[in-house]
This record gives structure tokens, sequence and C-alpha cells, in this order.
């Protein structure tokens, strides 16, 4: 039993409560979530940085603060740049701009109500509220939250003892400790929840855009993520790949078994794919790939491993499995359509010409062909 409560405590520390594959699952989710809210805050703080530090400076506020709504300003001007200069920032990258956003806020607060505070007998409250606030905003696991918090509180408690009057130092003290633990207990009721809420995003994202027999993509998310391919300027090779008289598996053997081949086919196709490479169950037994940045006899090879690879699988099984094949070169700038349908007409002329073939779509005159020999 113990053995089992530490091991809970550990992953809530380092995951959330979320399995680690899971929390891996969700990290980049979780990143661009993060960035979207702290930009707008990033933006916020800016204008009031500004707009506080004019006030100081010409005296409506007490001049003394003024470095510190400088350093609001400054800190948060350089995020909003950041994020205009690295739109899509990797999880690395993202990560530490959010990260040093939060610290930024922290010391802000400490630089406001210790450092340069208004006055000696004046109550840390930017301090306090800015350490409350941060768990809310920021969505991080405890491991990597807590001690930022916890040094800041520590850093913060150390300072008022030099700059703030005794008076209202224990008070502050107090306060401060108060308000690190509520600050602990926000990041795990409200990561807890926003982690949960992405994996199940995530997971109902998958199941949508998954085949539940297959695991490859479904028919509309392979299109939605070639044609984003395309659009971004990239070329390859389109494939549509088609199993040869698989209507009498289904009258033969059933529905059931009918499954099984599909499924093995699939697992096949993924021994011959790389991870970069779209691969999708466009529909009953008829698959379509898009290889990203490959040529032509790359891909010839491939299917011919693929050949290979099928006629292997099942050797032993109560049916002889093969499928035809119709290849489409794709270049910078054309549509999805148009690729679909020349790659269609070669799948075809592979049918026409025996099947258990492949066919090569150059142009709507031409077309080159190759067997599993």
């Amino acid at each position: 039993m113990h053995k089992s409560r530490k091991f809970s405590l550990r992953q809530f520390f380092l995951y959330g409560t979320l399995t680690r594959t899971v929390y891996k699952d969700i990290s980049q989710l979780m990143s661009e979530e993060n960035n979207s809210t702290l930009n707008g805050v990033a933006i916020m703080t800016t204008v009031f940085g500004a707009l506080l530090s004019l006030l100081s400076f010409f005296g409506v506020l007490k001049h003394h603060v003024l470095p510190a709504y400088l350093f609001l300003f400054f800190s948060s001007l350089l995020l909003v740049i950041l994020r205009k200069i690295f739109r899509s920032p990797g999880f690395k990258l993202s990560y530490f701009i959010c990260f040093f956003q939060s610290l930024a806020l922290l010391t802000f607060g400490i630089l406001n109500s210790a450092i340069f505070a208004p006055s000696k007998d004046s109550n840390g409250t930017i301090f306090v509220v800015v350490l409350l606030v941060v768990p809310l905003i920021f969505t991080d696991v405890p491991s990597r939250l807590i001690p930022l918090l916890l040094v800041s509180s520590t850093v913060y408690c150390l300072l008022i003892r030099h700059f703030k009057a005794p008076s209202v130092v224990a008070l502050d003290t107090v306060n401060t400790i108060f308000v690190f633990f509520i600050a602990c207990v926000c990041n795990w009721i409200f990561a807890t929840r926003n982690m949960r809420n992405l994996a199940n995003r995530l997971y109902i994202e998958k199941e949508r855009d998954t085949d539940f027999l297959t695991g490859l993509l479904t028919k509309q998310s392979a299109r939605i993520i070639t044609t984003a391919e395309l659009s971004h300027g990239s070329s390859g090779v389109f494939v549509i790949i088609d199993l040869d008289d698989f209507k009498k598996v289904n009258d033969t053997y059933g529905h059931l078994y009918g499954d099984e081949v599909l499924v093995k086919v699939a697992n096949c196709i993924k021994q011959n794919t790389r991870r970069t490479d779209v691969v999708a169950r466009f529909g009953g037994d008829e698959f379509t790939i898009f290889f990203p940045d490959m040529d032509v006899s790359v891909v010839e090879r491939k299917i011919s491993d693929l050949f290979t690879t099928i006629d292997k699988t099942f050797a032993d099984e109560k049916v002889h499995i093969t499928c035809s094949v119709g290849i489409k070169s794709v270049s910078q700038g054309m549509e999805y359509d148009s690729i679909f349908n020349a790659a269609d007409s070669a799948l075809y002329h592979s049918k026409r010409s025996g099947k258990n073939r492949f066919s090569i779509s150059d142009s709507p005159s031409a077309m080159g062909e190759g067997t599993t020999a």
C-alpha cells in the first residue's frame, strides 16, 4: 500500500496525475495553450507597464516605484517581440518563453513589493497577487512550477527583512507563506483539470481522425493533412492501393475475416512507410499514402517491398491477398483532387492490366507500369 501511494504522489508531482506517455502526448498541445494565454497577458502587462511608468515618471504615482514599472514594461515587450519572431516555436522554446514570463511576473512582484516598494510600511499586496495568479494562467506540472513559486516566495521573505519596516515583516511573511500554499493548491486543481481536458481533447481528435479498425488516418483527415502539406509547397508522391478481389474474401469467409485481412494489410503498409508519411484507409479495401519529399523511383521500391511484405504475411493464410496500386508524382502547386484523380486513373490501369501490379501516372497520356516480379 505504501509503495502504491508513493508512486501516485511521484506521478502527480512529475506528470500531474497523467501517465508519462499521455503527458508526452499532450505536451505540445499544452505548450500551445500556454503560449496563447500568456501572449494575451504579455500584451496587457506591456500596456499597463507603459501606463504605470508614465504615471510614476510624472509624479502621479510614487517615483520610487518607477524601476519596477519599467521592468514590467520592458520584460513584457520583450516577450511580445519574441512571440512575433518565433510565430511557431517548438515545445522547448515555447516552454522557455512561458516559464521566463512567469519568472518575470514574480520578479516584478518582488521589485514592486520589496526593493522598490512605495514605502517601508506598505504591505506586499502586488507580490502575493502575482504569486496566486501565476498558477492560474500557466499550466505546468508541480515538479517545475512549485519550485519556482517556492524560490520566489523565499527570496521575497528574505528581501523584506532588509527593505521593509520591522512592523510589517512578520505579517508579510505570514501572508506570503499562506498564499504560497494556496498557489500550490491552485496548481494542483487547475493544472490537473487543464491537462486532463487536453488529454480528453487529444483523445477525441485522435478518435475523429483515426480509422477505428486499422489505426490509420481517415479519408477526411488524410485529405486535410495532405492539402496542408501541398499549401506549404511540399512535393512528393501520392499512392492509392486497392486490394484485388476483396469482395470474394468477404463473400467466402465472412466480414470478420475480411476485417482481419484489412488490419494485416494496414500493418504491412505501416512497415513500409515513415512516420512523416500520410497513410490512410480511404474506405473499404482502399488505402492512400502521401510520401512528402520523396522521388517516384524510391516509392517504386517501397511499393515493391510492400508487395513482398503482403505476400509473406498471407503465405500461410487461407487466402492469397494481392493489391493494385496507382502512383502519381506530386509537384508544388498541384491540387489534391487532380492528384487523386491521376493516381486513381493509374490504379485502374493496373486493374485492367492484370492486377497485382503498380502503374505510374506521369501525365494523362503517359503511364508507367511495374509488377511484383
